[in-house]
């Protein structure tokens, strides 16, 4: 076997090939012919997973994606790179993230699509080629809002052009108000239906199930609420693939949840935090599972992972308890695994994290199943 040196490591590492071609690759080489040629040394080893670690992206698009991600930016993340796209170069500049694409500027000239995501797509398209360069990762998550211009019809394209990279996608989706009026919800409608057809694992948040929540506080706070929800959802989901546990759960059992396998992408993800006493978190476990925010038919659940996290006096009864809890919560013949973290600030409090495949959003499934051509709306602009 041929020995690789460390720049030729660090080209493959940051190589647009897949996690598994990386790992074909250095399989063949960097065997130390002077140790036990049956065995595999440190080095090698140390080398392999420069290699094997997953490439993230966190990629907002729009106005509501950039947003997202500017705050996540602000936060803090590891393990992941951010990326900001846009048609509107003002809130591109003032929005914060480890790279920036300003589309389709002989189209929208930097001013924004204009509410139109006809002209939202078209900018993406006159962008595809640096779009596919930029998106060389291992997993996208992709984050916007649609019923507006440049979310609703540049989102697709990004996502697209992310699988024509054997990326996996996942899209956490923001869906407007009814109180919005028609003409946006049906753009909204045409978006997601776009977007189902390159996302493997697709989560839409409906702004009105906020109202339900909590519709008395500032309209700023609901909005930094929803900004919160999808960023814990975004930053919990990358910790889980990147970081190992004392019973751990591997990028193999994520990719499981992920993959897309029938006509529409599912998912269900749900994150509660218990003080720690048993009967909060039975309470906080139906929490994580049946999350508010997203109404789920956890009927329908086919795979599903349960991360809990606590500091070092959790105990293996209290992570039975939650995995007991989750797992009656959900069909019989589901398949479970569960996963648990030390993280030693956590005191009493225990992190409940719960990552499903199966359930379909009602409002994917009638995206889907729409023929958004035969409205009589315009769904473009004003």
């Amino acid at each position: 076997m041929n020995f690789m040196s460390v720049d030729d490591i660090l080209n493959m590492a940051k190589s647009r090939t897949s996690v598994r071609e990386r790992f074909n690759e250095i399989a063949q080489h960097n065997q130390n012919p002077n140790t036990n040629p049956n065995c595999d040394d440190d080095e090698y080893l140390a080398n392999l997973l420069k290699v094997l670690k997953i490439k993230s992206l966190v990629v907002g698009v729009g106005g509501a994606g950039n947003n997202t991600v500017s705050r996540l930016e602000d936060m803090g993340i590891s393990n992941a790179e951010t990326i900001c796209i846009n048609t509107d170069a003002h809130d591109l500049y003032y929005s914060s993230a480890s790279q920036k694409v300003l589309i389709g500027k002989e189209r929208c000239q930097g001013m924004g699509s204009g509410n139109d995501p006809s002209i939202g797509g078209e900018a993406a398209k006159e962008d595809r080629d640096r779009l596919n360069k930029i998106l060389n990762a291992d997993i996208v998550f992709l984050t916007c809002g649609l019923g507006g211009g440049t979310g609703t019809g540049a989102a697709p394209i990004i996502a697209e052009e992310a699988k024509k990279n054997n990326a996996i996608v996942v899209t956490f989706c923001s869906l407007p108000f009814k109180s919005e009026g028609v003409q946006r919800s049906v753009r909204a409608k045409l978006g997601l239906k776009n977007l189902a057809d390159y996302s493997d694992f697709l989560i839409t948040v409906p702004n009105d199930n906020l109202l339900g929540i909590v519709g008395k506080i500032p309209i700023i706070g609901v909005f930094n609420i929803m900004n919160e929800v999808l960023i814990r959802n975004i930053v919990e989901v990358v910790n889980l693939i990147n970081n190992c546990g004392l019973v751990n759960i591997d990028f193999a059992d994520v990719k499981r949840i992920f993959v897309k396998k029938e006509k529409y992408p599912t998912g269900l993800v749900g994150i509660a935090e218990s003080m720690g006493d048993d009967s909060d978190l039975i309470e906080k476990s139906r929490l994580a599972l049946n999350n508010p925010l997203l109404q789920p038919d956890t009927s329908q659940v086919q795979r599903c992972i349960v991360s809990v996290t606590g500091d070092h006096t959790l105990s293996l009864s209290k992570v039975d308890s939650i995995v007991s809890t989750i797992t009656n919560g959900i069909p019989e013949e589901a398949q479970l695994k569960f996963g648990v973290q030390n993280k030693p600030d956590m005191g009493t409090k225990v992190k409940i994290m719960v990552l499903a495949s199966g359930p379909v959003s009602p409002y994917v499934q009638a995206a889907v199943d729409s023929d958004n051509d035969s409205t009589p709306i315009n769904v473009f602009g004003f």
